[in-house]
Order: structure tokens, then sequence, then C-alpha cells
């Protein structure tokens, strides 16, 4: 889904970062993870730099730091940092910029 956290698992198949291990980037343009989903067969991630908008699970105020939080979602606590809020979260979502991303999760080594 557009605005989520995506993961790289050890296969090197994107799904929904948990929150708890390392996560790639946010889905840009909307498609599907799953072959038997509508919507297009590639998704557009962004990693790096970059300033994207994220779904949220609660209220993140502007200028806070945004965690990558279960389902693909973010919050304003956690332990995988992606980046700060630049705006407060709105309509169930915050203008965030990336920043360290991808993280690599603790099975990567």
């Amino acid at each position: 889904d557009k605005f989520r956290v995506v993961a790289l698992n050890q296969d090197g198949k994107i799904g929904y970062a948990d929150g708890k291990a390392g996560a790639l980037g946010v889905v840009t343009e909307t498609g599907r993870l799953e072959a038997k989903e509508p919507g297009a067969k590639n998704i557009a991630v962004h990693y790096g730099t970059a300033a994207v908008k994220v779904e949220t699970n609660g209220e993140i105020k502007a200028g806070a730091a945004v965690y990558a939080a279960a389902d693909g979602k973010v919050s304003a606590t956690g332990t995988v940092k992606i980046g700060v809020a630049i705006r407060p979260t709105a309509d169930g979502k915050t203008l965030t910029i990336l920043n360290g991303l991808p993280t690599a999760g603790p099975d990567a080594a």
C-alpha cells in the first residue's frame, strides 16, 4: 500500500516493516506486494534522503522523530528510526524526511 514502510526479507522479498527489525523505505506509488492482489505489478519505494508521506498509527508532531511501527505504519516512538516529521499528522499521514534508510535487520548479517 502507498504510504507504508517496507522491509526486505532474507529471500529478497518486500513486506511491511514491523517496527522491530530493519526498514528499506516507503512505498510512494500504488502497487501490490502479493501477486494475487490487484494493482500494479511493481511498486516504487523511496529510500535515502527524501520527503514522503507516511501512514501513522497515532499523532506525530512536526519536528519529532519518526519510527517504523507495526503493519508498515509509523509512530512517534519505537526502535527503528526512519526520519523526522516535517508536518504534524493530518488525515492519518505525516510528511516525513527519511534519513538513514535503508536499515539492516538483526538477521541480515
